[in-house]
């Protein structure tokens, strides 16, 4: 579908619009300030593991609500009930067929926005000595270059940073990043040994990120 007259009458209403070509690019893109997603179902760059998985558009709209509640809007070429189920049973706020008129579209972005969070605020940097997190754009910096993470410990590096110099329990440190409890914490580990071995001049002998026996992780302020 070509966005290009959707995307005019929406900035012509206000909106400011962003369009991304495809699902990986739209989940690198997306912020929590973001009020609106508008999912065309023919967007490449789905992950469909098999014939019968879900499609690409279904997938990104799991994806996007998993990590925000902001409204999503699904355009699709199908009519089949299966179809928009599928859609909505992934957190879709509403589902409409292509062709659709672009007044009634911007009708229905404008409902979908008001019945929306309100957007998050803007989440501020944090900066400890050479070790830079900005969390607008999941960007991690030491010493002013780049350093790539996973989601989930660019995560686990945020929580033990904004809390830095106190020790955050293991089971804190499970539940807000995975959202599970386990009793053994592998997982936690090996993603503290990855985090190690990004940020410490030695990851054997961490400085940043410490271990408190049987208590949890303590990020350190550097010493004056």
């Amino acid at each position: 579908m070509n966005l290009e007259p959707v995307s005019r009458v929406l900035e012509e209403d206000g909106f400011t619009v962003e369009v991304v070509s495809d699902g990986p690019g739209a989940l690198a893109a997306f912020r929590p300030q973001h009020r609106l997603v508008i999912v065309d179902d023919t967007i490449p760059g789905g992950t469909r593991a098999s014939p019968g998985s879900d499609p690409p558009p279904v997938e990104l709209c799991r994806a996007l609500r998993a990590r925000s509640e902001v409204p999503i809007i699904i355009l699709t070429v199908s009519a089949d009930e299966d179809v928009v189920v599928a859609a909505l049973d992934a957190g879709a706020d509403d589902v409409v067929t292509i062709p659709v008129r672009a007044r009634e579209l911007v009708a229905r972005a404008r409902a979908a926005v008001r019945r929306g969070p309100e957007p998050a605020a803007e989440e501020t940097t944090i900066e400890i000595g050479e070790v830079r997190l900005d969390p607008s754009g999941y960007v991690l910096t030491l010493d002013g270059e780049r350093v790539e993470m996973t989601r989930k410990e660019f995560e686990l590096l945020r929580l033990l940073m904004t809390n830095a110099g106190q020790t955050v329990p293991r089971r804190m440190l499970i539940e807000r990043v995975w959202g599970w409890e386990s009793t053994e914490g592998k997982t936690l580990d090996t993603h503290i040994r990855r985090i190690r071995a990004k940020i410490e001049a030695d990851p054997s002998r961490p400085a940043r990120i410490v271990t408190v026996r049987k208590v949890g992780y303590r990020y350190n302020r550097p010493k004056r």
